[in-house]
């Protein structure tokens, strides 16, 4: 009986097993269970979801390591010194960081649950990591004496909600780096983790003597760190870098913000000056004279190499020094990532900006990244999907917006998508008046379009890929409408305003390109494409693969301006052969190239590169 009984346990197993293994599979064979494109870790089944077991997640993003977050540390002192529970949250992540054993959630996508009233499972488990280092900061200053520093930390294992470790400090501020190393090696102890001596020098490392220079720094890193990208939170940046050095003119850290920032205020024309590269090289000198085998310092070296001089292989070698210390680090990512868009290697970057996503889950930039990838190889559906991604983890920033409307422009000619995506961006921002004024004329709406061109104030529109004067847009505007006695006197107005900038800015192709369309319109055919190629031969689409893309678009519309239409078509075949934003679509919703359409080539371009929609 008992020998019956246990061959009868044993059959029922099996077919328990086999059931159960049915259950699974079928539904997959029969097409009735799919991946959420959305949420990769979703599966559906017909009407029931399923959800990837957390830990195969955690497996997924961490790459077999332990995972961790290290939230925003609540400031419980006055809201003036944000800034220094925010400096002492980035400087315990980054030290983290240089722990090989260990993935670490970047500091933008812990940021995002600042005060956040969301539970430690609910936060673990968005953000898919096995532990959670949350705490407090107060920073109480002193009439007399040194001012202290009370820093309570603890440490959290996600799956049991479990507080495995926590301590209170209360200390001088001047032992504000001994108390971040300390956090960071007890929380690398209660991982069970291990050192190797470079990791340890690392996790150790106070990055000044001088408590000033390190306020200084932290507030530099607090203006760059803001979410919208501004001229003014860039040159607040500079303004305390340049503080923090003069204070402790051997302050690694502070010179590497100070070169990076100087370099971004070049590269997107903020400031194109010779003066403004050079201080860039300046403050990137003071790095390497003090720490020239820092991955840090390497990082910094390739943002100069990329954003001053566009050159990627000397900025690629840079990158791969850095990354071999610091494999899983966003900006070592994120900065990679720019180097291959530079040189158009799209799927590459599309891989590495994958790996940053997974690390950063909260971090919208990095879902509005890969929808402009996705844009630019014209895999349209996919980009629509990340625009959303990223503007519901940040339902105020405009750029996940506004590459929608570029998306449903260049997709399928969806004015009436694109409109409603542009009504998300403030009237505010700085791409606000330009991408109004396009989707107005795309609409056929021309006098709209010129109304549009008031949102912003002054006569100009400067932006990373066109600097124009207003009056040149609505040039262009009042000729769509027939109207060529006032296009012409906008014209010449844009010409008289281009021909200064292009004296004062010689080698800023929006100006040529700029004043190439201005000298087309007004007959001056030999001055107008000399300027639109001059634009192309500063930045080739060899040199910077998205940005050059404008220039090649002006010098195109100059030819069709000029009657010459066979180069015209030439350029614009170019830009359909190749990645970039041109489409069918959009060629033959875009009025500027009406001109073209009764050439015979014109409709053969259109068949040869039209795409299923």
């Amino acid at each position: 009986m008992d020998l019956l009984f246990l061959v009868l346990y044993v059959v029922g197993i099996i077919v328990a097993l086999i059931v159960g293994y049915l259950q699974l599979i079928v539904p997959f064979v029969k097409g009735d269970v799919k991946l959420s494109k959305k949420f990769p870790f979703v599966v559906k089944t017909g009407s029931a979801i399923a959800i990837e077991p957390v830990h195969a997640r955690r497996m997924t993003i961490a790459g077999g390591k332990k995972s961790i977050v290290v939230l925003p540390f609540d400031n419980l002192g006055k809201a003036e010194d944000d800034y220094f529970a925010a400096g002492v949250t980035e400087e315990i992540t980054s030290r983290l960081a240089a722990v090989n054993g260990l993935a670490v959630i970047s500091r933008t996508s812990a940021s995002q649950y600042v005060k956040t009233k969301k539970t430690i499972t609910e936060i673990g488990g968005e953000l898919c990591v096995d532990y959670v280092l949350e705490g407090t900061v107060r920073w109480a200053r002193a009439q007399k004496g040194s001012d202290r520093v009370r820093i309570t930390p603890q440490l959290v294992r996600v799956s049991d909600d479990t507080h495995i470790w926590a301590d209170n400090y209360d200390r001088n501020v001047e032992d504000i780096f001994q108390i971040q190393t300390d956090i960071a090696q007890r929380v690398v102890e209660q991982l069970d983790l291990r050192l190797v001596e470079t990791e340890c020098k690392a996790v150790e490392a106070a990055p000044t003597a001088n408590i000033d220079a390190y306020h200084a720094y932290l507030r530099a890193r607090y203006f760059v760190t803001r979410p919208h990208f501004s001229v003014e939170n860039w040159t607040r940046a500079i303004e305390c870098a340049q503080e923090a050095v003069r204070i402790d003119p051997n302050f690694v850290s502070a010179y590497i913000e100070l070169s990076k920032a100087h370099s971004v205020m070049y590269y997107y024309w903020y400031d194109h000056s010779e003066e403004r590269r050079n201080k860039a090289k300046l403050a990137l000198d003071g790095a390497l004279k003090l720490a020239s085998l820092s991955p840090q310092v390497r990082v910094a070296l390739a943002h100069y190499y990329l954003y001053c001089y566009r050159d990627p292989e000397r900025a690629f070698k840079e990158i791969e020094v850095a990354e071999r210390v610091l494999p899983d680090n966003d900006d070592v990512l994120e900065t990679k990532a720019s180097i291959l868009q530079l040189q158009g290697r799209w799927d590459e970057a599309l891989e590495i900006l994958k790996k940053a996503y997974a690390l950063s889950p909260r971090d919208a930039s990095l879902p509005t990244e890969l929808a402009k990838i996705y844009w630019i190889t014209r895999r349209y559906s996919q980009a629509i999907e990340l625009c959303d991604e990223a503007s519901t983890l940040a339902p105020d920033d405009a750029w996940p917006y506004l590459y929608k409307v570029f998306v449903y422009w260049f997709w399928r000619a969806d004015t009436r998508s694109a409109r409603a995506a542009l009504e998300n961006v403030s009237k505010e921002h700085a791409w606000a008046p330009w991408v109004w004024f396009w989707q107005e004329i795309f609409e056929g709406n021309y006098l709209a379009g010129i109304e549009r061109l008031d949102i912003g104030s002054g006569e100009w529109i400067r932006i990373k890929i066109h600097a124009q004067p207003k009056s040149l847009l609505a040039a262009i505007a009042y000729e769509f409408l027939d109207d060529i006695e006032k296009a012409r006197a906008e014209y010449d107005r844009a010409r008289i305003l281009l021909e200064a900038e292009v004296e004062k800015h010689p080698d800023d192709p929006r100006y040529h390109s700029s004043l190439g369309i201005a000298y087309a319109a007004l007959g001056q055919k030999e001055k107008a494409i000399e300027e639109g190629k001059k634009a192309v031969e500063i930045l080739p689409i060899s040199k910077d693969a998205f940005y050059g893309i404008p220039y090649v678009e002006d010098l195109a519309y100059i030819y069709a301006l000029a009657g010459e239409r066979e180069a015209a078509l030439e350029q614009l075949e170019h830009l359909l052969s190749i990645p970039s934003w041109f489409s069918v679509p959009w060629i033959e919703l875009d009025p500027r190239w009406r001109s073209l359409r009764g050439h015979p080539r014109y409709r053969d371009l259109m068949d040869k590169y039209r795409q299923p929609v």
